[in-house]
C-alpha cells in the first residue's frame, strides 16, 4: 500500500488493491481488477466522512467494459440522487468527493 498527500487538511489517502466486493474508507484510492469478475464496491457511510473526502476507482487493468464495477452509495446520494452507480468504461478512473448529505458523493472527475 502506498500514501500520499490529499487536499483534504489532516487527510491521508490509502492506495489499496481490489479484486473483490470492497467496503471503502474515507481517502481511499482504489486499483480495482475486475479481470475475473464483476463486483462492488461500497462508499463510505455518510457518519464516517466529512466535507471533502475523496474515494477514487480506477479500473487499473482496462475490464471495466466487460466485468462492471458497481459503486455502492451505502444511503448516501450519488450526484444527488438515491441511486447506485455502475462503471462500465474501460480504463476509468472516477474520483468521488463527499460534499453534504443533500449532494452526497459528487462525481468531481472521470
Amino acid at each position: 500500500m502506498g500514501r500520499y498527500i490529499s487536499t483534504t487538511p489532516g487527510a491521508v489517502s490509502t492506495i489499496r488493491e481490489v479484486s473483490t466486493t470492497y467496503q471503502s474508507l474515507p481517502n481511499d484510492r482504489i486499483m480495482a481488477d475486475v479481470s475475473s469478475s464483476a463486483y462492488t464496491i461500497t462508499l463510505p457511510a455518510v457518519a464516517d466522512v466529512i466535507a471533502g473526502d475523496v474515494v477514487q476507482i480506477v479500473d487499473v487493468l482496462n475490464n471495466a467494459a466487460t466485468n462492471n464495477i458497481t459503486v455502492g452509495r451505502n444511503s448516501a446520494n450519488i450526484n444527488s440522487t438515491a441511486e447506485d452507480m455502475v462503471i462500465d468504461v474501460k480504463g476509468s478512473v472516477t474520483t468521488f468527493t463527499y460534499v453534504n448529505v443533500t449532494y452526497g458523493w459528487v462525481i468531481t472527475s472521470v
